[in-house]
């Protein structure tokens, strides 16, 4: 039996909390998602709402930009330079996790040391000198499986991809540690918001980060003390994105809705596209240089 690749070409993560979308001045009401529903009933809609705005953020921008572990199947070609391109199919790419490759998609080889991979322009570069190769006098014998350059190359690999966005536990003020529910992305010396309201700080990860850990230790003590606050490095635009698009959405009761005016009579019926398209367009607008072109 033959099987496909292991995961998706990327998975569908939601660009915002439920509670970043309540403390957002979008001065929408949230409380009547469900009928008859407690608080809880209707975070929970909220929340199947904010991923349904992030599925359409994902069509829009041909993958899906929170930091998580992808697996690629491809073929390329060896170049006359000595090394192979990869063109994962999302961006910006963060780590390269393994490497398999060779002539025969059944007798791949295995790359020792996926850190020795260049990454560059949305691309992954893996030298030759990395590569198990066996020469003569009369040209290689043997490239992992791969004869020569412009030779077809079954490859076979999983890195990650997209920008930190996950939630700490519970931490005090002054102190130089956090844990976060998911280390996915998270990168030692790079710096990362803590988004909390009033209590927002910016801080930097410090040098001894284990990359995939969970445990973050931090160069500068934390100003406030938190707790599930937003661990993220991803960008304003996108957040802000998810947002005005969850609040068209809210919109929506319906494409057959009555349109008032203040000082004249109902002036008829109005499709539901019309009356959440200007910030749907903002928001495209806003994360159209993030989208993949295929």
């Amino acid at each position: 039996m033959a099987t496909g690749i292991t995961s998706l070409t990327f998975e569908e993560n939601p660009y915002i909390t439920v509670a970043e979308y309540k403390t957002a001045p979008t001065a929408l009401q949230t409380s009547n998602l469900v009928v008859g529903g407690n608080e809880a009933a209707q975070d929970a809609e909220l929340a199947r709402l904010i991923l349904r705005a992030s599925s359409f953020m994902d069509e829009y921008l041909n993958q899906n930009l929170v930091a998580n572990l992808i697996t690629e199947t491809q073929r390329v070609r060896m170049t006359p330079q000595g090394y192979i391109s990869l063109h994962p199919n999302n961006n910006p790419i963060i780590s390269l996790n393994s490497f398999q490759y060779g002539t025969d998609p059944n007798n791949l080889q295995t790359l020792t040391d996926p850190s020795t991979a260049w990454f560059e322009n949305s691309q992954v570069i893996i030298p030759l000198s990395q590569l198990s190769t066996t020469y003569s006098s009369q040209g290689p014998l043997a490239f992992g499986g791969a004869a020569s350059p412009y030779t077809q190359i079954f490859t076979k690999y999983s890195y990650v991809a997209g920008f930190a966005n996950t939630l700490t536990g519970t931490v005090s003020a002054a102190a130089t540690s956090l844990t976060v529910v998911d280390g996915t992305g998270i990168v030692a010396g790079q710096k990362y918001r803590i988004l909390d309201g009033a209590k927002t700080e910016t801080v930097e990860v410090a040098s001894n980060y284990v990359y995939g850990s969970t445990t973050v230790p931090l160069v500068s003590p934390l100003a406030f003390g938190h707790t599930g606050a937003v661990f993220s490095n991803m960008p304003n635009a996108l957040k802000q994105a998810c947002i005005l698009i969850t609040s068209a959405f809210l919109k929506v009761r319906g494409d057959g809705s009555m349109m008032m005016s203040m000082t004249q009579r109902p002036v008829g019926q109005v499709q539901g596209s019309d009356l959440y398209g200007s910030n749907i367009k903002i928001a495209l607008d806003m994360i159209d240089k993030y989208r993949r072109v295929r």
